[in-house]
C-alpha cells in the first residue's frame, strides 16, 4: 500500500485510503462470527466453523501470490521509483559502469527505531491492542454469562462492526486537521475511557439493547486509532526525511509497531483471568483504563507538537 499510494495527493488523503484498506479484517472478524453462529444455530458440528475461513483463506492466499509488490515491477514510475532512478544515474555517471536497478535497501530495525516516535507509537499501540484483544476475546466469554452462546456471538460482533468506520472516521478527521493523527487517536482514547468506566460501574447490568449501541461505539473508538497506527500512522513515521526514497522502510517501521505491540499486548493479556477471578470483571475494565491512559500519554508528546507547534523562524534577509 505504501509502495502504490506515495504521490502528493494520496498522501493528503492517507488517512482516508488507509482507514478504507483496514476494513478488510474487521469484515474477516465479523464473517466468521456471522458463520459460526449460523453453523452452531443449525446444529452442525463446531468443526464446520472453522472449514469456512481455512477454505477462504485459502482462495485469498492465491490472490495475493498474483499482486504487484512494486509499481516499479511493471513500469509504473512513482516519486520514490524517480528518486531511486535519479541515484542509479548519478551514481553510473560517477563510476561509468552500468548498475541494475536493484531497489533501496531495507532499514534495520536500529534505524527504525531511531527515527522520532516510533519507538513510542510501538509501545502505544501495544496498549490500545492489549485493549482491542480483551474486548475482542473476552467479550464473548463475558456475554456469555447473561445470552446463549449463538446470542453472544452477534452482540459481541457488533464490536467488530464499529472497528470499520473507526479507521475511516480517524483518517478522514486527520487528514482534515492536516496529518496531526496523536491528537485525533488521543481524543478517541479519552472517549473510550469513559465508556470503559461506565462498563466497569454497569457491565452486568445493561440489556442487550444497550450493549449492541455500547460496543459499537466503543468498536469506533479502539478500531479507529488500532487501524491508523498499523497504517497511515506508520507511513507517515516511514516517510520521515533520513529514510526518504527508501520505500522498503514502511515494512520495517509497520513490522516493528506490529510486534512490539503483539509482545506488550499477550503479556497483559495474561493478568485478565487472574483478575477477573480475584476482583471481578469491573477490575478488568479498570485495568483496560489504565492501559488506554499509558497508551496515550506515550504520545504525549507527540500531540502537545500537533496542538502548539513551535514557531518557525524566517532567516531570509
Amino acid at each position: 500500500m505504501g509502495n502504490w499510494f506515495c504521490d502528493k495527493k494520496s498522501i493528503e488523503n492517507r488517512g482516508l485510503i488507509f482507514g478504507l484498506w483496514t476494513c478488510h479484517q474487521y469484515l474477516g472478524d465479523i464473517s466468521a462470527a456471522v458463520c459460526t453462529a449460523i453453523v452452531l444455530g443449525a446444529g452442525f458440528d463446531y468443526t464446520y466453523a472453522l472449514l469456512i475461513p481455512a477454505c477462504t483463506n485459502a482462495a485469498w492466499g492465491y490472490l495475493t501470490l498474483r499482486l504487484v509488490a512494486d509499481p516499479a515491477d511493471i513500469g509504473i514510475i512513482t516519486p520514490e521509483v524517480k528518486i531511486r532512478l535519479e541515484k542509479l544515474k548519478a551514481k553510473q555517471l560517477e563510476t561509468g559502469m552500468a548498475a541494475a536497478d536493484e531497489g533501496p535497501a531495507p532499514i534495520t530495525y536500529a534505524a527504525a527505531l531511531r527515527i522520532p516516535m516510533v519507538a513510542n507509537y510501538a509501545f502505544a499501540f501495544g496498549f490500545f491492542k492489549l485493549t482491542n484483544y480483551v474486548l475482542f476475546f473476552w467479550l464473548p466469554y463475558f456475554l456469555g454469562k447473561h445470552f446463549d452462546p449463538v446470542t453472544a456471538n452477534l452482540i459481541a460482533s457488533l464490536y467488530s462492526v464499529g472497528m470499520m468506520p473507526g479507521g475511516i472516521i480517524v483518517g478522514v478527521v486527520s487528514d482534515l486537521f492536516g496529518g496531526r493523527r496523536a491528537s485525533v487517536i488521543g481524543t478517541f482514547m479519552g472517549c473510550l475511557m469513559i465508556f470503559l468506566f461506565v462498563f466497569s460501574k454497569k457491565s452486568e447490568e445493561l440489556s442487550a439493547g444497550a450493549l449492541l449501541v455500547m460496543l459499537a461505539i466503543m468498536g469506533i473508538l479502539v478500531g479507529g486509532p488500532n487501524n491508523i497506527i498499523t497504517s497511515a500512522v506508520a507511513a507517515d513515521l516511514a516517510s520521515h526525511p533520513s529514510v526518504q526514497g527508501n520505500n522498503k522502510s514502511l515494512g520495517t517501521v509497520t513490522g516493528l509497531i506490529n510486534g512490539c505491540g503483539s509482545i506488550t499486548a499477550s503479556i497483559g493479556l495474561l493478568a485478565v483471568g487472574p483478575l477477573q477471578d480475584a476482583f471481578g470483571w469491573s477490575s478488568v475494565w479498570l485495568f483496560l483504563m489504565g492501559c488506554t491512559f499509558t497508551g496515550t500519554a506515550l504520545m504525549g508528546s507527540k500531540i502537545k507538537d500537533e496542538l502548539f507547534p513551535a514557531p518557525v523562524h524566517n532567516l531570509s534577509v
